[in-house]
């Protein structure tokens, strides 16, 4: 009987944890479903919240011009020029052109032969190196070396009948002596060398073919582009150049000069040659018109032009210019927060020092290869260099003759309004800002009369040969 009692107690105990055991499992199971059901939901809930996140992230982004306008820098960084050269169009391929008074014509464009040879790239090269020298190595310097026209947009036919100027550019720079970076733009122009890069009735560039090479700049000097889509387009019609003039010629196809204009807001100053004499000026002079339209960029061949753009990348530069580097100028100034726009020829200042007393750790030297190739242009390159006097023979001499030297305190000219080109009869009387005490804000080419072949071969005006390239003072 007890023992019939305990067996049905253990029956009843095994029956009862059973049913624990069961209804455990339930619980879990039950338990098990409702904790995947979340997982699925919690999916759903991470994927709105990262969306929401996106979201977020965008609209902080939008709210960060400086980090958004970074991004945006790096894509405006342009790329190097790669693929075939195009043909240079010829329209009169059975013409072999002609030459008057010096100048050769064809398909009514005017073109300056160009003579240069090694010798003289050297020359501009130990020039050069003598300035970087005496910056010393806490001054990056860029040289920016442009060809002219007959070495872009004139038909490979005539090649033989000049010096090969990318050949010649490569001289330079392989001659070097310092620590200068090169910024040959013969392969940006030429890849674009059925554009209107160059006037047809001067010795000049157009901003377009300044652009290009702005563009090649700051590819090698890793900066931000602006676009020109960014700034406003503004045209000079009727523009007749130096090389119309000289020639002679009135079948030349007509030019107009384009300039680009900002809205960022930049203050622009013009000084004196010896950096004194401060005064407002303009950066592009949109009323310049007639023989003196290319006087649009800084108003001419200005001796300092400063500007101050309070929307640049923070950074300070100085570009050594001559007139090719006026049309190239206001692309730098939409570019950079400061920039010193020095014309080498017209100036008196030791520019160690005046690197040193505002701040700037880097140069640009821009020349056209015309000017590389004229002594003169070498000897008045040297004259920046502290306590330097240049000699027909490259080297550096603190005793030069004073003839052929070029000191720091060298008194600048009176006024610059000797820059009048020579093909205006009436110069530039309409055209002087009040603020240049007589400068007429045109070219330099008051006393250039025909090509330069850079070896003395010089043929005026007149056809007599009595100039030389020294004398020259075209660009």
């Amino acid at each position: 009987m007890k023992i019939d009692r305990i067996i049905k107690a253990s029956a009843l105990l095994l029956a009862m944890t059973a049913a624990v055991a069961a209804s455990g499992c339930q619980k879990e199971e039950s338990s098990s479903k409702k904790e995947s059901a979340p997982t699925a939901s919690s999916s759903q809930a991470e994927t709105s919240s990262e969306t929401s996140k996106d979201k977020s992230s965008d609209a902080a982004a939008s709210s960060k011009p400086e980090e958004s306008s970074e991004e945006a820098s790096k894509s405006n960084i342009p790329e190097e020029e790669s693929g075939p050269i195009p043909e240079i169009s010829d329209p009169t391929p059975d013409s072999d052109g002609e030459t008057v008074n010096g100048i050769f014509i064809y398909d009514n464009k005017s073109y300056e032969m160009f003579y240069g040879y090694k010798d003289l790239a050297e020359e501009y090269s130990k020039a050069i190196s003598t300035v970087k020298k005496d910056l010393g190595s806490g001054i990056k310097v860029y040289n920016v070396l442009v060809p002219t026209h007959v070495a872009i947009d004139l038909p490979s036919k005539f090649d033989d009948m000049c010096s090969d100027q990318n050949e010649y550019i490569n001289d330079i720079i392989n001659a070097y002596t310092e620590d200068i970076t090169p910024v040959s733009t013969y392969n940006k122009l030429k890849h674009h060398c059925n554009e209107y890069l160059y006037f047809n009735t001067d010795h000049h560039w157009t901003a377009l073919g300044a652009y290009y090479a702005y563009q090649e700049f700051a590819r090698v000097a890793g900066i931000d582009a602006v676009q020109l889509s960014d700034l406003k387009e503004g045209r000079i019609e009727g523009y007749q150049g130096s090389l119309a003039a000289i020639s002679g010629v009135e079948t030349l196809k007509d030019d107009y000069v384009t300039y680009y204009t900002s809205d960022k807001d930049i203050d622009t100053t013009l000084y004196d040659g010896d950096g004194t004499n401060p005064r407002d000026y303009s950066l592009i002079h949109s009323y310049a018109e007639g023989a003196n339209a290319y006087g649009v960029f800084l108003g001419g061949d200005t001796p300092i032009l400063t500007t101050k753009n309070k929307q640049g990348n923070g950074k300070k530069i100085a570009v050594i210019k001559e007139s090719y580097g006026n049309a190239f100028s206001p692309f730098i100034a939409y570019t950079y927060s400061e920039a010193h726009f020095i014309d080498f020829r017209y100036v008196s200042i030791n520019l160690k020092s005046y690197l040193e007393q505002n701040g700037i750790d880097e140069v640009i030297f821009i020349n056209n290869t015309m000017a590389t190739a004229t002594p003169a242009r070498c000897e008045e390159m040297i004259g920046l260099a502290s306590g330097i006097a240049y000699t027909a023979d490259n080297t550096a001499d603190e005793e030069a003759s004073e003839d052929n030297t070029a000191e720091n305190d060298t008194a600048a000219p009176d006024t610059y309004d000797e820059g009048t080109d020579g093909d205006t009869e009436e110069g530039a009387a309409d055209y002087t800002d009040d603020n240049t005490e007589g400068y007429t804000g045109t070219d330099d080419t008051e006393d250039y009369t025909g090509t330069d072949d850079n070896t003395g071969d010089y043929e005026g005006e007149n056809g007599d040969n009595e100039e030389t390239n020294d004398t020259n003072g075209e660009e």
